[in-house]
């Protein structure tokens, strides 16, 4: 139980533990890999998907928008960092450029974890 830093009032918290993050950015890492480079971009980005579109899911319902936001924010800089490698890019502000977030939704297809919550209240 924690408190509401609003209210002060008691809530259940939950939030995935701290080994979990581990292994999900540590699964994200071995599907970007360099040793990946030869694969097609598509089955990568897919392999991605789908494990961020479980992760996520099973996640979501509960309090873990930092959490969540943690693991968006780890999987665009893997894929960042895959492509940038794969197309031979050395300087990190080049591949930023060449590659920015919103590309990495559009063009290629990456799974936006939501960082929020699907509901707007608890009460009606």
């Amino acid at each position: 139980m924690s408190k509401g830093w609003k209210s002060g009032k008691s809530y259940p918290h939950a939030c995935p533990a701290a080994k979990s993050l581990a292994k999900i950015k540590q699964r994200i890492t071995q599907l970007t890999a360099r040793e990946h480079t030869p694969i097609p971009l598509e089955d990568i980005v897919w392999s991605m998907n789908v494990t961020l579109l479980g992760w996520a899911n099973y996640f979501h319902c509960r309090n873990s928008s930092v959490i969540l936001g943690k693991v968006k924010t780890h999987a665009e800089e893997r894929l960042r960092i895959h492509l940038m490698k794969r197309y031979k890019i050395k300087d990190r502000g080049i591949g930023l450029g060449r590659f920015p977030s919103q590309q990495l939704y559009t063009k290629y297809g990456l799974y936006k974890v939501p960082t929020t919550a699907g509901w707007k209240s608890a009460h009606a």
